[in-house]
C-alpha cells in the first residue's frame, strides 16, 4: 500500500478479510456462497480499504494473517461508468501492487472465455442492457435479417457473451469469482428497470448461483 491505514481502516480491512476467509472456506467445503457489507461514511477512505483487501486477496498479507487466493478474480459492479473509472484511478493511487492492467474496464469489445486471475473487472448497468453486445453477443441470422454488416467483415464478433464468461469462470476449478456491488454513492432506492434486471441477473441468475462471495460496498 502507498498509504498507511488508519486504525479504523485497519479494523475494517481485517473484518473484510475475515469474512472473505470464512466465505472461501464455506465455498470450498460446502459450496456455500456468502455476502457481507462494508459500510462507512463519505470521506472515510473506502477505496483505500478496498485496495488493501484486494492486495491481500491477490498476494496475501502477513499482517492480517491472510493467505492469497491464487485463482481470485473480481467483478466490480456499479450503476455509473464514470464512477467505475474514478474507482480504478483511486485504487491505483492507493495500491503499489495493483497495476493499470490489473484493473480492466469491460467494454463492448470484451470477448474472453473466462476472467483472468488477479484482475478486477469493472462492469456497469448499461453494459448489461438487453441490446449490449456483451449480453447478446453476435447472432448471425438476426443481424443479416436486419441488413447489418456481413459477418466476414464485422469487427465486433463475439464468441462469448458476458454471461458465458461469468459462467465459465465460476465453473473453472482454478478460479474463484468475487463480486463487489458499489452502492456507496447511490444506495438501492428507486432503481430503473434496467438496473433492477442487471442486479437480479448478477445476484440471483443461474450464471451466478455458484459465486463464492458478494461484497456490498
Amino acid at each position: 500500500m502507498k498509504f498507511t491505514l488508519k486504525d479504523y481502516q485497519t479494523d475494517a480491512v481485517r473484518d473484510a478479510l475475515d469474512n472473505l476467509k470464512r466465505a472461501r472456506k464455506d465455498w470450498r467445503s460446502e459450496a456455500y456462497k456468502s455476502a457481507f457489507s462494508l459500510t462507512a461514511i463519505t470521506g472515510s477512505g473506502k477505496t483505500v480499504m478496498a485496495a488493501a483487501v484486494f492486495e491481500a486477496l491477490f498476494h496475501g498479507d502477513d499482517q492480517f494473517d491472510f493467505d492469497a487466493d491464487p485463482g481470485a478474480t473480481v467483478i466490480w459492479f456499479s450503476d455509473d461508468p464514470a464512477l467505475n473509472e474514478q474507482t480504478r484511478f483511486r485504487l491505483m493511487e492507493a495500491s503499489d501492487r495493483l497495476s493499470y492492467t490489473d484493473l480492466v474496464q469491460v467494454d463492448n469489445t470484451f470477448n474472453r472465455a473466462t476472467f483472468e486471475a488477479k484482475k478486477i473487472y469493472f462492469l456497469n448497468t448499461q453494459k448489461l442492457s438487453k441490446n449490449s453486445l456483451l449480453v447478446r453477443g453476435y447472432v448471425e441470422e438476426e443481424d443479416a435479417k436486419n441488413g447489418q454488416m456481413f459477418p466476414a467483415i464485422r469487427p465486433d464478433l463475439h464468441s462469448f457473451t458476458i454471461w458465458d464468461t461469468i459462467r465459465n469462470t465460476i465453473e473453472d476449478p482454478d478460479l474463484t469469482l468475487y463480486l463487489v456491488l458499489d452502492e456507496a454513492h447511490r444506495g438501492m432506492g428507486n432503481p430503473t428497470a434496467t438496473e433492477t434486471n442487471a442486479k437480479a441477473q448478477l445476484f440471483s441468475g443461474s450464471s451466478m448461483d455458484r459465486v463464492v462471495c458478494q461484497v456490498f460496498q
